[in-house]
């Protein structure tokens, strides 16, 4: 073959390819406004979500602007190349857009009642377009049209499938490997389950039941869950709003570092009148036993929880009236306030909840600060020692049991709000639903798997002697697996430890004080909370002043991670003094 011959076929092949190519790239051209269209259409309804769409020029668009998409995309139709590859692109791309946009309408359409009507007929009229295209354009309603379009809508589908089917698959993997790391680690879910018991209200409850709608107004347990929805309504009136908001205002001031100290005048005479009623809910909470709430583990996240906010409130005002007798030298009455509160929130480790775990923490925190003031107690520390090692058991119970409620209920996040962990507002519910529930049990999956992983860490007795407790391991967990359903152990961790630094730092106050009454040495002495650390008392007889200076603080501490700049009794660096009054006063006035 000749050079002439060669050159001649090499032109009609580029002539050829151009042939198929620049048709397809006409066809990309012409169908670049109607995607474009497509997608603006649907970016506006999903964006605008807080604009009003009723104005006359809006509606309008809405009107004309899918029917013109419905033109486009007839009028592309009917010219697109012969090469199936341009064919099937175009019909995957516009469907797909076609789709999205439709599904966006939808949801607007049922988030704003006052559109919906608009929306309707802007997309009616589009509808109406498409049945009378075919008719003007006799070339488009084509067999191989029609059936393209279908392939290409049936593959969509089918593709979608095969997605959601693997990734479910991969969520399964995922709780077995769960599942399977827990009984590693000699926590199996199955003997777990085995320790479920019921749990019954008892004489306490009563009491607190009604300490709560008389003193805060509030039901016994929380808002929403079924036994909440037995109790009686209940409207709180501005004399119990005036009273927490009085209390807050007490128990939040800024005291002085001593034994002596005073309360503006206007709060104690606004505050005061409840004395002798709040007395009496004293002595009945404390003849009875600590409250205890309905649970059942079984009922998974709608199992029965006490109403926190209600104990948090009541805590305030424990804490406000406790502050308030001290400041008047009442130590007896305020020991019995102290003590009503604290044993009111016994309660809570009863229940199998982590929030309720952490809430007990912080009742903890609020009165046990306020106990600086009174004698020591004999068994003070003992006592703090025994709780650190409870509250670590319990933590790592609720760890587990965390872990146990991703496994086995991961749909109740979705069976009543089907929104509530997938917060994509433009789209309708059915399609956040079926989009919530995979990607719920997916997150579940992973933190079960994660929770695992962590309660490792919180197993080891090394951790406790970590500058970080931790948290460093715990992040390389988080990061392996990332789960928004994932709890945040370290942090309640850490803040389980404050607490217990906390009152141990309260209980060696109480004790310098008993040991310069009776002139004995104030000593320094290891932590009981945490053993590495060591607290280094500085005391002066003469002066009636101690100082405390945890020394090996870790950054955690010093940084006030998990605490607020007046969470501690006095400085840790040790730059302030407490100033003891000696001999105490008391006297019995309420």
């Amino acid at each position: 073959m000749t050079s002439q011959e060669l050159a001649g076929e090499a032109k009609a092949g580029n002539a050829a390819r151009e042939l198929l190519v620049i048709p397809g790239m006409k066809a990309l051209f012409r169908a670049l406004p109607l995607w474009l269209l497509l997608g603006s259409l649907a970016w506006l309804l999903a964006t605008a979500w807080d604009a009003d769409m009723t104005q006359p020029l809006t509606i309008g668009g809405l009107f004309v602007l899918p029917s013109l998409a419905v033109w486009l995309t007839a009028k592309t139709a009917a010219k697109l190349p012969v090469r199936w590859a341009w064919r099937v692109a175009f019909w995957a791309l516009t469907i797909s857009g076609w789709a999205t946009l439709l599904v966006i309408a939808q949801g607007r359409a049922e988030s704003h009642p006052s559109e919906w009507r608009n929306l309707l007929l802007g997309f009616g009229l589009a509808g109406c377009t498409a049945l009378w295209l075919p008719v003007g354009m006799r070339s488009l309603l084509t067999w191989r049209t029609i059936g393209e379009a279908t392939a290409v809508a049936a593959t969509i589908a089918f593709s979608s499938g095969v997605f959601l089917w693997s990734y479910e698959a991969g969520t399964h993997s995922f709780a077995a490997q769960a599942e399977a790391r827990w009984t590693e680690i000699g926590l199996p879910m199955m003997e777990l389950e085995k320790t479920f018991v019921l749990g019954r209200e008892n004489d306490g409850s009563e009491v607190v039941r009604q300490v709560f709608r008389e003193r805060v107004g509030s039901h016994f347990y929380k808002e929403g869950t079924r036994a909440a929805e037995r109790e009686p309504v209940i409207t709180r009136s501005e004399e119990v709003e005036q009273a927490i908001k009085r209390a807050i205002d007490i128990q939040s001031a800024i005291l002085p570092p001593s034994d002596d100290f005073e309360l503006p005048p206007k709060s104690v005479a606004g505050f005061e009148p409840l004395g002798p009623v709040l007395e009496a809910d004293y002595r009945r909470i404390l003849a009875a036993a600590p409250p205890a709430w309905a649970s059942d583990p079984r009922d998974g996240w709608s199992i029965n929880v006490p109403n926190f906010l209600a104990i948090r409130q009541f805590s305030q005002i424990t804490a406000a009236e406790a502050v308030r007798r001290l400041s008047v030298g009442d130590q007896e009455g305020a020991a019995r306030a102290l003590a009503a509160g604290l044993h009111l929130r016994e309660g809570l480790r009863q229940n199998p909840t982590l929030v309720s775990l952490m809430l007990d923490v912080a009742v903890d925190s609020l009165l046990s600060a306020k106990k600086v003031r009174l004698p020591a107690e004999e068994d003070g520390l003992q006592s703090i020692a025994q709780d650190a090692i409870s509250l670590r058991a319990e933590l790592l119970k609720r760890l587990q049991l965390e872990g146990w409620l991703c496994l086995r209920f991961p749909d109740q996040f979705v069976e009543n709000e089907p929104t509530a962990h997938f917060q994509i507002r433009c789209l309708p519910k059915w399609a956040r639903q079926a989009l919530a529930r995979p990607w719920v049990r997916r997150q579940c999956a992973l933190a079960a798997l994660n929770g695992a992983e962590q309660a490792v860490i919180r197993k080891s007795p090394a951790t406790l002697s970590l500058p970080d407790l931790g948290e460093s391991l715990h992040e390389v967990v988080s990061e392996a697996h990332p789960s928004v359903m994932e709890f945040n152990i370290t942090r309640a961790a850490l803040r389980i430890h404050a607490t217990l630094l906390l009152r141990e730092q309260t209980e060696l106050i109480r004790d310098a004080r008993a040991r310069l009454a009776a002139g004995r040495p104030v000593e320094s002495r290891d932590s009981v909370v945490l053993p590495h650390l060591r607290w280094e008392l500085t005391a002066d007889a003469e002066k009636g002043t101690v100082r405390t200076r945890l020394v090996g603080a870790p950054e955690w501490i010093v940084k006030n991670e998990v605490t607020g700049p007046d969470f501690w009794v006095l400085p840790l660096d040790g730059s302030v003094a407490w100033q003891f009054h000696l001999p105490s006063r008391t006297t019995s006035r309420f």
